[in-house]
């Protein structure tokens, strides 16, 4: 008979100390959970070796980890590696590994799969776009380019915690280097069981802060705290969920939602109404990134530098960033962009020119290549699907009009973009080229002769040669001069055609703890925090 009332006293109890619990657990535990991040495209891969592009490396930040990282501020730091020592010739880094490393699955990581990772990175088959960023290894080109055994590879594991690397010259940019996306570990267990699979969500095993937990194609990509991370007690975030979003107003109206925590896109034709009703959301920092004109230097009449330059001469930088971009970008005349620490490009002579001598220049070149009112220049560009970009195509198109020049455009997706320049099946091309790590190389790198061929098809033996040499110097100063005079005999063939250097804008609510704005972009998830 007293039952009943006696179990009903006791849910009453446990629903009281329940309720004790629950408010001794603070709130901001309970909603810091989840972080729901913006990237600008579905990522084409997630092996770190094959991946390309700006959403495929947030992810693959949070997911991997290198020898070497960074920090919150984007500043170089140690990652899957404590310390390392650089030995008087500056031609052997040796790092040392932190204790009791494990991949998310719970087996050892030691510093053969940093041997295994490198080595991979450099074989001709894994077809890795960012292998020449660590040419500066030893035997590192000869591997890539299939003229040497992978065995000789200048990248070894001398016992379980202890790996070195061997320089073909001083390299004083290595652990810069260390931190793009193609240096991070990946687990040959996992590879050599699944094969090309081994990505997929159930699947794949990584060393970062996170691990892969659920993927739907152009939905979300969802993320949980790895476990068996190194330092997961000070990772705050839970879980992430990645949203691909390629349209810029679309990726605003998420946010204004309250569905992104983070968008890395808006309008930049409402950027004025954005810096007064989100001034406190906005986040801006120079950025570490170029977008430029691709031209196919294999088909005629690409090939002939005059064309090239009057393409380059009949653009008016100015308008593209003061009347489209509203000031989001500033003008670009060199590869390399302003951003890059301790760098100072040569700007060609054209630079500073009126527009009306800059059209009258191009009018000229044309008729000297055969071109004019007669016989006008005719060919196709592509551009990726963003409601900005469409804007700058226009906008060059009729700017080339104007010297008797007709352009035909092609609307493609940024996939699609991006794997019809790597295939050469283009004539120009709307491209970026932004880096992860704070080095001219990478952006000089892009106009060096390769196994496959630049990007463009350019080919200077010239600039090649410079280019190596300055990169070998191991006087930061002396190289980083070096660099800018190859990136001179460069520019002067007009190899691309640089357009402006954008300013990284993010829209971040205020719900988002240790963001910390920096060239770099760099904000990995493990860094950040949410509040209520």
């Amino acid at each position: 008979m007293h039952t009943p009332r006696l179990t009903r006293t006791r849910r009453l109890l446990s629903m009281a100390l329940f309720g004790m619990l629950v408010l001794a657990v603070p709130l901001s535990a309970i909603a810091a959970g989840k972080l729901n991040r913006g990237i600008g495209n579905d990522p084409d891969s997630l092996d770190p070796h094959k991946a390309i592009g700006t959403s495929a490396s947030i992810l693959i930040y949070d997911l991997f980890e290198g020898l070497v990282s960074v920090d919150a501020r984007g500043e170089i730091a140690p990652g899957a590696a404590s310390d390392w020592k650089v030995d008087p010739t500056q031609t052997i880094y040796t790092f040392t590994l932190r204790p009791n490393l494990k991949w998310s699955d719970g087996a050892p990581l030691t510093a053969a799969d940093f041997e295994y990772s490198m080595r991979r990175l450099m074989l001709p088959e894994t077809a890795a776009r960012y292998a020449s960023f660590l040419y500066p290894i030893r035997n590192a080109r000869a591997v890539n380019t299939g003229k040497a055994p992978v065995e000789s590879l200048g990248v070894r594991a001398v016992d379980a915690r202890t790996l070195r690397i061997e320089l073909e010259t001083p390299a004083p940019q290595l652990t810069e280097l260390l931190t793009s996306v193609g240096a991070v570990a990946v687990p040959k267990h996992v590879i050599e069981k699944y094969g090309r699979e081994w990505t997929r969500a159930g699947k794949i095993v990584s060393n970062g802060a996170y691990q892969l937990v659920e993927v739907s194609p152009q939905t979300m990509i969802r993320v949980k705290r790895n476990a068996n991370y190194h330092s997961a007690d000070s990772v705050s975030i839970d879980e992430v969920v990645y949203y691909p979003v390629e349209d810029d107003g679309t990726s605003f109206k998420r946010f204004q939602a309250g569905e992104l925590d983070i968008a890395l896109k808006f309008p930049t034709d409402r950027i004025e109404s954005v810096r007064k009703q989100f001034k406190n959301e906005l986040h801006t920092a120079p950025g570490l990134g170029t977008t430029m004109l691709m031209i196919n230097h294999r088909r005629p009449p690409f090939n002939d530098a005059r064309v090239r330059r009057a393409l380059s001469l009949a653009i008016d930088r100015s308008v593209l960033t003061a009347k489209i971009l509203r000031g989001t970008a500033v003008p670009a005349y060199t590869v390399v962009p302003p951003s890059v620490s301790r760098y100072s490009p040569k700007l060609p002579n054209d630079a500073g020119m009126p527009m009306a001598a800059r059209q009258a220049e191009a009018r000229k070149l044309l008729a000297a290549a055969g071109y004019g009112p007669g016989k006008p220049l005719k060919f196709t560009m592509q551009y990726f699907t963003e409601s900005k970009t469409r804007t700058l195509a226009v906008a060059m198109v009729s700017m080339w009009r104007s010297v008797g020049v007709n352009c035909e455009l092609i609307n493609k997706d940024l996939g699609s973009v991006i794997s019809t320049v790597r295939s050469g099946a283009y004539e120009v091309s709307l491209y970026a080229w932004f880096s992860s790590f704070d080095d001219a190389s990478t952006f000089l790198d892009i106009l060096t002769t390769k196994q496959r061929g630049s990007l463009s098809g350019y080919s200077n033996p010239a600039f090649d040669a410079a280019f190596t040499t300055a990169n070998a110097l191991a006087n930061s100063a002396e190289r980083q001069a070096g660099l800018a005079r190859a990136e001179a005999i460069a520019m002067a063939d007009v190899p691309v055609i640089p357009l402006f250097t954008g300013v990284n804008q993010r829209l971040v609510s205020p719900r988002v703890t240790g963001w910390i704005d920096n060239p770099r972009g760099a904000n990995l998830t493990r860094f950040l925090g949410r509040s209520p």
